[in-house]
């Protein structure tokens, strides 16, 4: 994802969660700290898989598994992305 800020963000923090049928399931949280306006940043995450026999049939997450990220300067929400998967 790239993104060019406009303006300084003095405290850059990301929120991750995996939600299966509106239910918490994982969470992830970043902090970047200061933004320089302006400038061109990127992220990446990988994630690795549980083992086999920890994991669900993709019949049953297909379309039930919403991925939500925030963005945040410190406690003010700047945006939300959520992404519904689905497989095929």
């Amino acid at each position: 994802m790239d993104e060019c800020a406009q303006e300084p963000i003095e405290d850059f923090k990301l929120e991750q969660r995996v939600l299966y049928k509106d239910q918490h399931l994982e969470e992830w949280l970043f902090d970047f700290g200061f933004v320089m306006p302006g400038s061109t940043n990127t992220w990446q995450s990988v994630i690795e898989a549980a083992p086999q026999s920890q994991m669900m049939p993709a019949s049953a997450l297909s379309g039930n598994v919403v991925i939500e990220t925030k963005f945040l300067d410190g406690d003010e929400l700047v945006s939300t992305s959520r992404v519904r998967i689905f497989y095929v």
